[in-house]
């Protein structure tokens, strides 16, 4: 995935809308000039991407998925090598639990994301299991190698097969304490032998 391109589909979704980089950041939400072409480049002369919040954004208000976003952009031969594995929560099974702390995700399908890393994956939520936080078709980008710290919502893989997504409060030598993503007071623990992994829940597409 390029920089130019993501840039081009911001510059393409405004002009679209009949709108400037101005006036689409502030239909988003966002301080005027988040989208303008003078924030593109750092004082230091490197390129600046647009955070993953401000295209979230977009995409929410839009009622876009990432894939339509992108696809605004003339650079979507890139496609493949922007993308990262991904999965249906009802579809994480034995097979493709981790396997030496890592999830087994060779077989997946891929989806665009803007900030393509090989320690991230993707799954979408399709149940309401999770309601009202995570609603049905919610997009989770999880990452393999990311520290987890206080409040961070995480994916917890269970040695007898079974996942939870949970807020991660701390940890101790033998337990993990977390709390339901929903109900945020009251504590649970769950016994460090009985999980497999945990990974952290890094963006979250509503």
């Amino acid at each position: 995935m390029k920089y130019e391109n993501v840039w081009d589909a911001v510059d393409k979704l405004a002009e679209k809308h009949g709108l400037s980089p101005s006036g689409l950041a502030k239909l988003a939400g966002l301080d005027a000039t988040t989208f303008n072409k003078s924030k593109r480049i750092r004082p230091d002369g490197k390129k600046r991407w647009p955070s993953l919040d401000s295209i979230n954004r977009l995409l929410e208000i839009f009622n876009i998925t990432f894939e339509q976003f992108y696809a605004l952009s003339a650079g979507t031969e890139e496609k493949e090598n922007g993308s990262i594995p991904f999965i249906k929560l009802s579809e994480l099974n034995a097979q493709n639990f981790p396997v030496d702390f890592k999830i087994a995700a060779q077989n997946w399908s891929k989806v665009l994301f803007p900030d393509f890393k090989e320690t991230l994956y993707a799954i979408e939520v399709d149940n309401e299991a999770y309601f009202p936080l995570y609603r049905f078709g919610t997009m989770l980008i999880v990452s393999e190698n990311s520290d987890i710290r206080k409040g961070d919502r995480v994916v917890i893989y269970l040695n007898d097969g079974s996942i939870l997504l949970q807020e991660f409060v701390r940890r101790t030598p033998s337990k993990l304490i977390v709390t339901d993503i929903n109900h945020p007071e009251a504590e649970e623990t769950i016994a460090i032998a009985d999980i497999n992994l945990i990974n952290r829940i890094v963006w979250v597409s509503q």
